[in-house]
């Protein structure tokens, strides 16, 4: 019977690591093309392993847009909506399930329309009122639409929903407010899901294109996503050099996985309490 479980063990893991060679393969390719010549990019059959390394093609993006600038503003940018949507998406959620309030079903429901309207819908009507504020090409007018979001406000009540309110009964008897018990007991017990939602928001803002594109047009407040467009349109279709900037796009993410990896993969920070 051991060797049975041996065996199967061993084939599912051998499957696991050849499955997991067709998501690995792309973004190995992807990074070393960043170090290949042109010559290497485009030779077929394709090689995977660089013949001359070269860092011409990070050298030819550097001074081709001020990528330096697009990163820092991809990432504080992203980083500032990602916490905004975690910090007015905890109190939206906190009353949609613990407070009762004329309005308060009709006003969850809203949010959960705004989820499924198409992004093009809004696209307008959004660009016009940021014109008629005057705030376009301005980080403000960039960043003011995107501060909360219903997705932030539903998956957050649907959590608090579940989470245990014998935790909070100590806070509120002893006098605490609905914001003390939010603050001391849900908020640190809650640290899981709210990782987890960070890096969701925070990679839905950092890969964004068409709005930071349609908002912004001043090359100091470019993101990086619209500045490697300008790239291809420099350079024609330059595959080596976009796969350089790409890497550069991929690198903070996989970053911030490893940061946050024990808030990500930890159940027991999302039930609230052990047992």
């Amino acid at each position: 019977m051991r060797r049975r479980e041996r065996l199967f063990h061993l084939l599912l893991v051998l499957l696991l690591g050849a499955l997991s060679l067709f998501v690995l393969y792309p973004f190995l390719w992807m990074v070393l093309t960043g170090f290949k010549t042109p010559e290497e990019a485009y030779r077929w059959p394709p090689v995977l392993w660089p013949e001359a390394w070269t860092l011409e093609n990070y050298r030819n993006l550097f001074s081709a847009v001020p990528v330096g600038r697009a990163l820092w503003n991809s990432l504080w940018t992203s980083a500032l909506l990602a916490t905004a949507n975690l910090v007015l998406g905890a109190l939206a959620a906190y009353a949609f399930a613990r407070l009762s309030f004329p309005g308060r079903e009709f006003l969850f429901q809203a949010h959960v329309l705004s989820m499924l309207l198409p992004w093009q819908i809004t696209l307008i009507p959004t660009f016009l009122l940021v014109r008629g504020m005057g705030l376009v090409d301005s980080f403000l007018g960039y960043l003011l639409p995107s501060l909360t979001s219903g997705y932030a406000v539903y998956v957050l009540t649907q959590y608090l929903r579940s989470f245990p309110r014998s935790l909070e009964e100590s806070v509120l008897v002893d006098g605490g407010t609905f914001f003390t018990a939010l603050v001391r007991v849900v908020l640190p017990l809650s640290r899981g899901a709210l990782a987890v939602l960070w890096v969701l928001v925070f990679l839905a803002h950092w890969q964004a294109f068409i709005w930071p594109s349609v908002v912004l047009s001043s090359p100091e407040r470019l993101v990086l996503p619209v500045a490697l467009l300008s790239v291809q349109n420099h350079y024609a279709v330059h595959i080596p050099l976009l796969m350089a900037g790409t890497t550069l796009l991929a690198l903070p993410p996989v970053l911030i996985y490893l940061l946050l990896q024990r808030s990500l993969q930890n159940p027991e920070l999302f039930s609230g309490f052990k047992g």
